[in-house]
Order: C-alpha cells, then structure tokens, then sequence
C-alpha cells in the first residue's frame, strides 16, 4: 500500500502509479529540488491572474528565487505574506516583511505578528498602522480564548484603526514540535476554533476577519456558518484548508464562495501539487462555477477595499 506523500494529500495510490494523479507529487522526491520539472506541473486555471492570499516565506536558500518564478508562471497578480513570532526562526518575520515589501511595494502585500496579551500592543498597532501594514496576524494557538472580554480593548483599536486580523483555525500541525520545543512556545489546538470570533465579528462589525484554513477538518462547519453568517468574516483554503475544502464538497456544506480566498501556505516548491489539488477537487464538483472567485476575484475585492484603498 502506498500513499502520497504530500503533506495536504496523502492519497492511496494505486500499484501503476509512480506520481500521485490527484496533485503531482512526485515519486522520486530529489525532483522537487528541479525548478523547471516544477514548473512542468503548474496546471492551467483558465484565468488570465491569480492572487495569493496567504503565502509564508521560508527562511530557506533558493526559496525566494523559486517564489518568485512561480509568481511569474502563475501571473501571481498580488500575495498576502504571513508573518510569525520573532522567536520562530525558520520564516520571515515582520521586519523581515517589511522589507520584502519595500524591495516589491506593489507585489506583496504583508501581515505583522501581534499578540493580544503584550504590555503597550495598542502602541503597536498604531507603528503598524502608521507604517501602512493593515494587516495583523494572530496566533490564539499560543494560549489565549479571542472571545473573552479583556481582549476587546484589542479588538477595538483595530477597529479603529482600520486594521485586518488574520488567525489560524484548525488543529496546529504537529510537524512543529522540533521548533516549538527550540522556541519554547508550546502551541494548543483548543484554541483555534472559528467560533471563537462569534462574538468578536458582532462587537465589531467593522473589523474584517479572515480564518485561515477554515476551520481545517475539526471545525470546517463552524468555519462556513461565520463566512456565511457575518458580512466582516472571510476564510481562506490555505495548507490544512485543503482538507477543511474536501469536507465542504464532499458532504456539501453551505457557504459563501463569494468570500474565500486560496492561498499556498507552503514552501515556493508546493505551488504546483496545491494549485493541482484544489484547482482539480473544484473543478470536479457542482462548484466549478466558484473558480475565478476563489483564486482571484474575491482576494481582489478585499485588497482594494481594505488594504489598498484603505485609509
């Protein structure tokens, strides 16, 4: 028995199969290190750009060489860079980013780690605002409920500053153990369900929320009654959202495709079996129609409303 061994796939494969047919993922695994066969699988979506919406960039040599030659074959019209803690040592930080965008003002678009629970956090939000990075990345993950009402000073002056938020939900992947243990940062799942933004997205209605990965195979349901349900809650199919997108089609769960995002969440190499997977798994279902909105016209829409139109 042998299955893919892409980290958001994992097929079975069937005995004659030598690459994984569903996304690509090659057998003989010293490919991934060949640009042009990775660039050999990129599929045609039928759309003339795409947008990014959640991308992370590793800290990796030849990765960002590799990012921007998919951005070119895929004519990546704009990417939603994910920022992490400053002890997170293996992707960009947010000085980092910020320094990625000034080198690609008007290719990359960034996110800044904050944590809720830090002494003068409205301080820096203001920096970031002032600095023109409307977006913020949080990780309840780290140990904190968003919903409790001691953290709406925090909601609030993101709202007033006319800030985005960003935040895992899903389990948290337990390839990270290595690094949680280096970083001292133990991560914890409970924290990370949709729900716990209910009360948020009604308090602040003017604060756009994005849930990355929608839930992921736990609480994916949760996930579309919130994108469904608030006019400021939003959910991208990033990473793991590639196991929450198969649990939408397959048991048909209602939501609003007028309102998710696809994102790559991976390392640049990753482009071709994520775009392949997901791009087949719509293709394939009644939703086909939901396409151009997912992979572009919906990350569109929020770029220009909220970031680069922002105030």
């Amino acid at each position: 028995m042998r299955f893919c061994n892409y980290i958001y796939c994992n097929s079975m494969l069937e005995p004659e199969d030598a690459d994984c047919p569903l996304c690509g993922y090659p057998a003989d695994e010293t490919k991934l290190h060949d640009a042009d066969f990775l660039l050999s699988l990129l599929p045609d979506v039928g759309l003339e750009k795409l947008i990014d919406m959640h991308q992370i960039v590793p800290k990796k040599e030849g990765n960002l060489q590799l990012q921007m030659k998919m951005i070119e074959a895929l004519s990546i019209e704009s990417l939603l860079l994910q920022s992490v803690p400053n002890k997170v040592t293996s992707l960009y930080n947010n000085q980092d980013l910020r320094d990625l965008k000034a080198e690609h003002p008007q290719l990359f678009h960034i996110s800044q780690f904050s944590d809720p629970r830090i002494p003068f956090v409205k301080w820096k939000l203001k920096k970031y605002a002032k600095q023109n990075n409307r977006v913020i990345k949080i990780l309840p993950c780290l140990g904190f409920q968003p919903d409790e009402p001691k953290y709406d000073k925090f909601w609030g002056a993101m709202e007033e500053l006319g800030l985005c938020v960003m935040t895992h939900t899903g389990f948290i992947t337990a390839r990270h153990k290595a690094e949680e243990k280096k970083a001292g940062l133990f991560l914890n799942s409970k924290y990370c369900r949709p729900i716990f933004f209910d009360r948020v997205a009604r308090k602040f209605p003017s604060l756009q929320i994005i849930l990355c990965h929608m839930g992921g195979n736990e609480w994916v349901e949760e996930a579309c009654q919130m994108v469904t349900q608030h006019d400021n809650v939003w959910g991208d199919i990033s990473g793991p959202g590639i196991w929450a997108l198969k649990r939408i089609l397959r048991l048909g769960i209602e939501v609003d495709w007028r309102k998710i995002f696809w994102g790559n969440d991976s390392a640049a190499q990753a482009y071709p079996f994520n775009l392949r997977m997901q791009y087949q798994l719509l293709a394939e279902s009644p939703y086909a129609a939901a396409i151009p909105y997912v992979f572009y016209n919906n990350g569109a829409k929020f770029l220009q409303t909220y970031l680069t139109g922002a105030r």
